[in-house]
């Protein structure tokens, strides 16, 4: 079975363009959607085609630390919502809590918002080009930011404000990544990443945002 960096190195075949357009795919996807599985595995496949990026630009062992660090983070969402799906009473409660309160967001709305921060992060990457980017990873950058922002501001369930905060660091990350290139600090803002996760997934079980709550 081949290990992470032999992985990374056979997808070499993906272009920037390609990775781009994958990062609008999960974006839209964490903007969009609802149920707390696919917010989930849209934030890996964010994590991997980061990787994949920064693979072509960085060390190979810092592009595999940030795939790994992803590769935590997931599962400990996924364990924290998950948890409450064995409590009943959790679930009872918080479901009556739902019917209290209402959606602040709708479909349409959230479609208009995705397609909106799309225009301005293709408006932005074309206007003010980030110092020692190029154009796909300026686009990639501004993108990824304007999808953690939307999120914390349309978003009512923890999970979800979460996942909008981790990707608004991920953007950062891109961005800083290519400019400092220490394996030191990589692994410190590597922990930094796991520690939010575990708060986000601690803010998630206190919160009872389990399946029955998949309204974001």
């Amino acid at each position: 079975m081949p290990t992470l960096p032999e992985t990374l190195q056979q997808l070499q075949f993906i272009t920037h363009e390609t990775a781009l357009l994958g990062l609008f795919i999960t974006g839209g996807l964490i903007l969009v959607g609802r149920d707390w599985r696919l917010l989930i595995l849209a934030l890996l496949a964010q994590y991997i085609l980061v990787g994949l990026i920064l693979s072509r630009l960085v060390r190979p062992d810092i592009a595999t630390l940030k795939v790994m660090i992803g590769a935590f983070i997931c599962p400990i969402l996924f364990l924290s919502v998950r948890q409450i799906s064995f409590n009943p009473s959790l679930i009872t409660i918080f479901s009556q809590e739902r019917q209290r309160r209402a959606s602040p967001t709708g479909f349409m709305f959230r479609v208009l918002a995705a397609l909106l921060m799309m225009l301005t992060a293709i408006t932005l990457g074309q206007t003010f080009r980030l110092p020692g980017l190029s154009l796909n990873l300026t686009l990639a950058v501004y993108w990824l930011l304007l999808v953690g922002l939307t999120s914390l501001v349309i978003a009512a369930r923890p999970i979800k404000v979460g996942i909008g905060l981790l990707t608004i660091f991920t953007s950062f990350d891109l961005f800083y990544t290519t400019l400092e290139h220490s394996l030191l600090l990589t692994g410190l803002w590597g922990a930094v990443n796991l520690l939010l996760a575990l708060a986000i997934g601690y803010l998630t079980v206190t919160a009872g945002a389990g399946p029955e709550e998949e309204e974001a």
